[in-house]
């Protein structure tokens, strides 16, 4: 399962797909958490409050946002490879992280949280027959693959633990 499979993109996910360098999808998942996991064990416990401004997510927002957008782009990949063809809405992430209330809950519960969910994504992606992959269906108004889906969540962690790194 390549990039070369990938057909009619969305222009919405191009600064993703920039950031998923890898050629087969399973090994971008793996190196984005391997990144991320890197990171996370550097990061004292007291850095989850922290936001750089005040209308800034804290670090634990933050991850908690990664935990929510992994679950609702795996659901995604998962209804499109096995046939759905009903459409499936966006979602507004500002009111997901509001009401998550990550900064309730400790860093370590949210780096291992994520830990144990992309294991589920790669375990996923692996499990997606290939005849599959290249299925279309709708999504928050866009025509998507599921295959497009492994490389977003490779780029949008990676997006943001190039925010994390550089302002947190």
């Amino acid at each position: 399962m390549t990039k070369e499979w990938l057909e009619n993109v969305p222009a919405f996910f191009d600064g993703y797909l920039r950031l998923a360098t890898e050629d087969h999808v399973l090994e971008g998942l793996q190196n984005s958490k391997a990144e991320f996991l890197n990171w996370a064990k550097e990061v004292p416990e007291e850095k989850g409050l922290y936001a750089y401004d005040e209308d800034k997510w804290t670090v634990n927002d933050m991850l908690q946002h990664i935990i929510d957008s992994e679950r609702i782009f795996q659901y995604r990949a998962l209804c499109i490879s096995r046939g759905e063809m009903n459409e499936m809405p966006g979602f507004d992430h500002n009111s997901y992280v509001k009401n998550a209330k990550a900064n309730n809950r400790t860093l370590i519960d949210l780096v291992s949280e994520f830990g144990r969910l992309r294991d589920s994504t790669i375990d996923m992606f692996a499990s997606i027959h290939e005849s599959n992959v290249k299925y279309k269906g709708m999504a928050n108004g866009l025509v998507v693959q599921p295959l497009l889906y492994g490389y977003v969540l490779s780029g949008h962690l990676r997006h943001h633990l190039q925010v994390l790194q550089e302002r947190y």
